[in-house]
């Protein structure tokens, strides 16, 4: 048998969405380099094909995003895979996957990589291991796990896969999206004022006796009512009556659409569906082209009425179309409130989907069913519908020790979690610095939280607040461009230890504000760009870089 510094290089190829896979793939290359052995840490979305076929060890880490889709960085190396076929007869590999039990696709990223390595003649040589929100104790057994595996491979063509015995982190199972708890509503005060574009409103819930216990970071899933107006047009476009039962046996049509099928986010199957049956050549050409981010930018807006009504009355098979959609999703909102001083209450804040296309009012799902939940709040009177929670947990996105000091940058509802960071360090008496990084469009209208904020200014709870209200003036100004501005202070809170942490717009605000932070270590730590992005990559490494994007 070979020593380990003579096999060939491990190559750890992670998919991720909000960077919990890369730092698990970073930890893992790590320890496969302190066994002595060669490792090439590589994201998906840097390889084709005809370097996998190069590989002879490959470990994947792969998270999933949503209800089974890929993340994006994995997608292009998916399509290729799943359309060309590879020997991969060489190729020794292991899969962790990561994913959210509350989606019905839980770790279906992971899982499909897997079954098409194997598929291509890949050898497995540790069973795949599925990885909750709680992931932290299970990926680190499964590190020990894949180390110990491919230090000790012989140099025979075929291996026995081996069973890793990984012990699931404890959860409480009594509240997800398949049995929520239903609350009542106790408050909700709109902080969007005259002018603003956008409706954002803070809302409480009571979770009473439930037993649910988050902590800051943590999110609360609900499960949301789809919009009654949108569940008459789908009734009415398809031809079924409301109270006809399902083909499917699941109750009636008003029911299932209304309480178990996804209207508003309509998905690709359904998309391709509509393609066909309408020739519509706009749509057929797009999704003939395979552009994933073009086929999300066209469907951005547009519900399932939209779909079905862009086929010809005749060609709308109602059994057909309630076969494509897909159980409706839970929306997230990150807690906004302090275990320490709001233990069974979680205050949210959420920004109101609502606009007009194509002749019809179009509202969110999640935030229609929290605004016809708490209709009369406002004007003092009581909450009459309960709405049905349960709790996302967010381990990666935790406050460090007390004495370590905290940037966080969190426009818009972004500033959600960090004023839960804030409440629970002013209760805790906690002397680390906190930094907050908000921005908006108008400072008259969108500072939200306001008077909370610039009053801890002044306790000095917050140590800086830094904003940005990119409509203000006669060119934008975002978080992004503060956080360089204030570069030289930025880097010396680094340099001192400070955790850093990101929240809101996962599409191109998280990816900026990185580059940004790029920037401000190359510039103020005198290193050069790969130097920086490197620096970078060890705060991700750390736990000292989180996001909780979307």
């Amino acid at each position: 048998m070979t020593s380990p510094a003579d096999r060939p290089a491990v190559h750890v190829l992670f998919g991720s969405q909000t960077g919990n896979a890369e730092i698990i793939a970073m930890d893992t290359a790590d320890a496969f380099g302190a066994a002595g052995l060669t490792a090439k840490l590589l994201a998906m979305d840097e390889i084709g094909c005809a370097d996998l076929v190069a590989m002879t060890h490959v470990v994947v880490v792969s998270s999933t995003y949503d209800d089974g889709d890929m993340p994006d960085n994995a997608q292009d190396l998916w399509d290729e895979l799943d359309s060309d076929s590879p020997d991969l007869a060489h190729v020794r590999f292991a899969v962790l996957a990561l994913g959210d039990s509350s989606y019905d696709d839980f770790c279906a990223a992971g899982r499909h990589f897997d079954e098409r390595f194997a598929e291509l003649g890949a050898h497995r040589v540790l069973e795949r291991v599925d990885c909750d929100l709680d992931y932290e104790q299970p990926s680190r057994q499964w590190i020990t796990a894949v180390v110990e595996t491919f230090t000790a491979l012989g140099d025979d063509a075929t291996v026995e896969t081996r069973a890793v015995d990984v012990a699931p982190a404890a959860r409480d199972e009594r509240w997800t999206r398949r049995t929520p708890f239903l609350a009542d509503l106790t408050a909700s005060v709109r902080l969007s004022g005259e002018g603003s574009r956008k409706a954002v409103v803070h809302y409480e819930v009571d979770l009473a006796d439930s037993g649910i216990a988050y902590e800051p970071g943590d999110s609360l899933g609900l499960v949301p009512v789809n919009p009654p107006a949108l569940v008459t047009g789908v009734l009415e476009a398809l031809g079924v009556g409301a109270d006809d039962a399902t083909p499917t046996g699941e109750g009636s049509w008003s029911e299932v659409l209304t309480h178990q099928r996804e209207l508003r986010l309509p998905g690709r199957e359904l998309l391709a569906w509509a393609a066909e049956a309408s020739a519509d050549p706009e749509v057929t050409h797009l999704l003939s082209t395979g552009d994933r981010e073009a086929v999300d930018a066209w469907l951005w807006g547009r519900d399932v009425l939209d779909l079905v009504g862009m086929v010809p009355a005749g060609a709308r098979d109602a059994g057909t179309v309630l076969g494509l959609l897909a159980s409706i999703q839970h929306r997230s909102y990150s807690i906004s409130s302090a275990p320490s001083s709001s233990p069974g209450t979680a205050e949210l804040l959420v920004s109101c989907v609502g606009y007009h296309r194509d002749g019809r009012d179009r509202v969110g799902a999640g935030s229609s069913t929290l605004q016809s939940a708490a209709p009369d709040l406002t004007a003092g009177g009581t909450a009459t519908v309960k709405v049905a929670v349960f709790l996302a947990p967010n381990p990666s996105f935790r406050l460090p020790d007390a004495d370590r000091p905290v940037i966080m940058v969190g426009p818009g509802v972004g500033v959600a979690p960090f004023r839960s960071f804030l409440l629970e360090r002013a209760a805790r008496g906690t002397a680390g610095r906190n930094w907050l990084f908000f921005g908006d469009q108008h400072e008259a209208c969108d500072f939200h939280y306001r008077e909370e904020l610039e009053g801890w200014t002044a306790s000095g709870l917050l140590t800086e607040l830094t904003t940005a209200f990119s409509r203000d003036q006669d060119h934008k100004v975002y978080v992004q461009d503060r956080l360089v501005a204030r570069g030289e202070d930025v880097f010396r809170w680094l340099e001192d230890g400070a955790h850093f942490y990101v929240c809101g717009d996962g599409s191109q605000m998280s990816h900026a504000v990185e580059a940004a932070l790029v920037e401000v270590v190359a510039k103020h730590g005198d290193r050069s760009e790969a130097e920086a992005w490197d620096y970078v990559a060890d705060l991700k490494r750390q736990r000292r870089y989180s996001q909780d994007v979307y």
